[in-house]
């Protein structure tokens, strides 16, 4: 059952990294084309800044979904791992709670469920079960 709240976690962190990266430099666009200004920020230093912002936490969500990926392929704890997505997550639900609506909330929420049973989960590793 970890291998599969792994396997899950994994997959909603993917997701919510990919959305989060591209809406980031969308937005870094939108600020570009119409010379925004992000509280008096100069709009040709904003605009990079975000779409840097939006790369950056995108890889950041993508590594960190390829390692609870590899921790599920492998059917291992990954404690380092989950304690790191369970914070990202927890910030991620917050921002999803108030600023998204009940159905984005609601998979978030989905998510750090899965983390949290990942993190829970006692169940030996196949190594510590051999010998």
């Amino acid at each position: 059952m970890r291998t599969l709240a792994l396997l899950i976690a994994a997959v909603g962190i993917l997701l919510e990294g990919l959305v989060i990266g591209v809406v980031l430099f969308a937005l870094g666009g939108v600020i570009d084309a119409y010379s925004m200004s992000l509280n008096g920020s100069d709009p040709s230093v904003a605009s990079p800044a975000v779409k840097a912002a939006g790369i950056g936490l995108a890889l950041l969500l993508v590594v960190l979904a390829a390692g609870l990926g590899a921790a599920a392929a492998r059917d291992r704890h990954a404690r380092g791992m989950a304690v790191t997505a369970l914070v990202i997550q927890c910030l991620v639900v917050v921002v999803a709670g108030i600023a998204l609506g009940w159905a984005v909330f609601a998979g978030t929420l989905l998510v750090l469920g899965t983390i949290m049973y990942a993190l829970l989960d006692d169940r030996p590793t196949p190594a510590h079960r051999r010998g």
